[in-house]
């Protein structure tokens, strides 16, 4: 696997789990996905799902466990930080996400498993067309972590057919691509041109590039 993981076992407090556990959000169907995404920058919150409250204590929590993560995986991107996403995603029982690359304003991408006791990890692979599958099993309170790296990154997750999948995304976020872009080595207005069309791409055909 071309890609450097950092697995952390039981990352968020007891209080925290059980808190996100029990956040009511609207039904999730068998083929669909709900996702709810805040983001918090120099104190200011915006976006839906977790309250705000919530999102503070997350941030005051964990944010400095998460920046020694980006350290410790790609550290070239720690100085372009600029703020934070808290996402709680509900995915339905027989939805599947394709094999993907993140974008290029995510520094560091991270998954905690919040319910239910049994589901489906994610997947990470060698190439865009699934070689040498490699599953972080689903554990409550596992967290994964990631920095996305072009060609190299690739994952995708689904539902296990039976319950609705819950995690926390945890992402360190830039606004600026065009320096993440020179600290990989990539093409600047290709990022930009995958990231313009892939939401189309996904919504039609249900792939991506």
């Amino acid at each position: 696997m071309t890609v450097k993981l950092e697995i952390i076992e039981n990352f968020l407090s007891e209080n925290d789990l059980r808190e996100l556990q029990s956040v009511k959000l609207k039904k999730t169907n068998y083929k669909e996905i709900n996702v709810y995404v805040r983001k918090i920058k120099n104190n200011f919150i915006s976006g839906t799902g977790i309250e705000e409250e919530s999102v503070r204590r997350l941030h005051k929590n964990y944010h400095s466990l998460a920046i020694e993560v980006l350290k410790k995986l790609y550290p070239e991107k720690v100085k372009l930080y600029e703020y934070s996403e808290f996402g709680l995603t509900d995915t339905g029982p027989d939805y599947e996400f394709p094999i993907h690359n993140d974008t290029p304003n995510k520094l560091l991408s991270g998954v905690i498993y919040i319910s239910p006791e049994n589901n489906v990890g994610t997947k990470f692979y060698n190439s865009k067309n699934g070689k040498d599958e490699y599953n972080v099993d689903w554990k409550i309170n596992r967290a994964v972590f990631f920095s996305r790296e072009e060609r190299k990154s690739w994952h995708s997750f689904n539902g296990d057919k039976t319950e609705v999948r819950r995690v926390l995304i945890y992402n360190l976020m830039t606004s600026n691509v065009k320096e993440v872009c020179k600290i990989e080595n990539i093409n600047y207005f290709l990022v930009k041109f995958k990231h313009i069309i892939n939401p189309y791409l996904f919504k039609f055909f249900k792939f991506v590039i």
